[in-house]
């Protein structure tokens, strides 16, 4: 299990300003398989493990995409609507050919009831708070969360760790953030860019303190269809 300091060394590439480059943007090719041409969101199954979001919590980032939305929107595709916000625990499965998933789907789902009639997690609180709005891999642009003291990074890192035991994540580390927006398709010039870095760091002058729930984290299936 990764240690606080550990964690928080790891994310010290996170800064107040923008890291998008000096140029023209273009973004992962990660984006395509979320993003269609005219940037409305692909089809796309599977299930994942998150925390949903206090609807005060929720409100607060929507007015943060209000400002990404209002002054450098060519920079984004659709927006993600304001009820969908949350922090992410533990992907699981994902793809566009449900074909690809669906058995995946069902064993992730058996696993997981199994583990929690094994071991219930308890009701508990974390506590986190805003680093900054970060570029995420250059996929998206994402509200990065700390824990507020090494108490509460273990209390989310032994979740992680149970929701490991039914499918290994891909990736080894959790780095807890809330997903704003993603990028266009299509990417954009650096005079939006350079844009793009005066909305950042205007946001990353505020504060935000964010309390997670065990009450508030559910497993979910998702099939979006456009």
């Amino acid at each position: 299990m990764e240690k606080y300091d550990e964690f928080l060394e790891r994310i010290s590439y996170q800064q107040a300003q923008l890291q998008i480059g000096e140029g023209d943007f273009t973004p992962d090719g990660r984006v395509y398989g979320k993003v269609n041409a005219d940037n409305t969101f692909r089809t796309f199954y599977g299930d994942t493990v998150v925390f949903d979001l206090k609807r005060n919590t929720k409100k607060k980032i929507a007015k943060m995409t209000d400002m990404l939305y209002e002054y450098v929107p060519e920079c984004f595709c659709e927006r993600l609507p304001e009820d969908t916000f949350h922090m992410t625990l533990h992907d699981l499965s994902a793809s566009d050919n449900l074909s690809e998933v669906a058995c995946e789907v069902f064993d992730n789902e058996v696993r997981l009831l199994q583990l929690l009639k094994e071991m219930p997690i308890k009701s508990q609180t974390i506590e986190m708070k805003m680093n900054y709005v970060v570029n995420m891999v250059n996929t998206s642009l994402v509200l990065a969360l700390v824990p507020v003291n090494e108490h509460e990074w273990n209390k989310l890192q032994k979740l992680y760790t149970f929701i490991n035991k039914i499918k290994v994540c891909p990736y080894p580390f959790l780095t807890p953030h809330i997903t704003l927006a993603y990028y266009s398709h299509k990417g954009f010039s650096k005079s939006s860019a350079d844009k793009l870095k005066e909305v950042v760091s205007e946001l990353n002058t505020k504060s935000l303190e964010i309390t997670l729930h065990t009450d508030k984290l559910f497993y979910q299936k998702f099939i979006l269809n456009r």
